[in-house]
């Protein structure tokens, strides 16, 4: 033992006049001396297993309605609009976020009511429709919903993401009641609280002759209709 302590004393001298003289040294390693076993590496942050993609049917719809005061009637009543053409896709990762590229979009020219010539004012007038003819959502976080979804439910929660119209960016929160059975999935989503013409840098639409006032709040319901792989 004691021979042996005093070699690696040596070469341990021997290598360190070596590279004070500006050498190289060669020391030879004694097998009988175990190897260092090197600490363990910290965990690196992992992304969250995206969840099922859904496909957006064409199905689906969103559904606006603002309170009026129409000419020669005593009481408001409400405009009710409802946009189709949907698209998108989406994907909810086990942490409550969303996939890349999850989005949700309705063709804004095809908004109609039981007035023609109110959705004209509104598609031409307020919205714009030839500059900004879809209205975008773009999910970011879901909370109180248990994932992965399972494979038949009823589901409620909070819905949050950026809602885009006329060209700007709004952060809203929709409560969703949703269906899952199997590869279907249907919800509806009501936003809350309800939005303003204003949020979206619009005036609410002026007074015409069928119109007198319009009251500046949107109420938004989509109701969603989405397909996906069976579980």
């Amino acid at each position: 033992m004691r021979v042996h302590i005093a070699r690696v004393a040596v070469l341990t001298i021997v290598a360190l006049v070596a590279v004070a003289c500006g050498g190289a040294a060669s020391v030879s390693v004694d097998p009988t001396v175990a190897p260092t076993t090197p600490a363990p590496s910290a965990p690196t942050a992992t992304t969250a297993a995206a969840g099922v993609m859904w496909t957006v049917s064409d199905k689906s719809r969103a559904v606006v309605s603002v309170r009026e005061q129409l000419v020669g009637v005593s009481l408001p009543s409400d405009a009710v609009l409802t946009a189709t053409g949907a698209k998108g896709t989406f994907a909810v990762n086990a942490d409550g976020t969303f996939a890349s590229g999850s989005r949700i979009t309705f063709d804004l020219r095809t908004l109609a009511s039981d007035s023609r010539d109110r959705d004209n004012f509104i598609k031409q007038d307020t919205l714009r429709v030839s500059q900004y003819p879809t209205a975008t959502f773009v999910p970011t976080q879901v909370t109180g919903l248990a994932l992965p979804l399972p494979a038949s439910a009823d589901l409620t929660f909070a819905l949050t993401g950026t809602l885009t119209i006329h060209g700007k960016d709004k952060v809203v929160t929709f409560d969703v009641k949703a269906t899952r059975n199997g590869t279907d999935l249907t919800a509806a989503a009501t936003a809350n609280p309800s939005l303003k013409f204003e949020d979206f840098g619009m005036s609410a639409p002026a007074s015409n002759f069928h119109v007198i006032s319009v009251v500046d709040q949107i109420r938004l319901v989509i109701d969603l209709v989405a397909t996906g792989p069976a579980s």
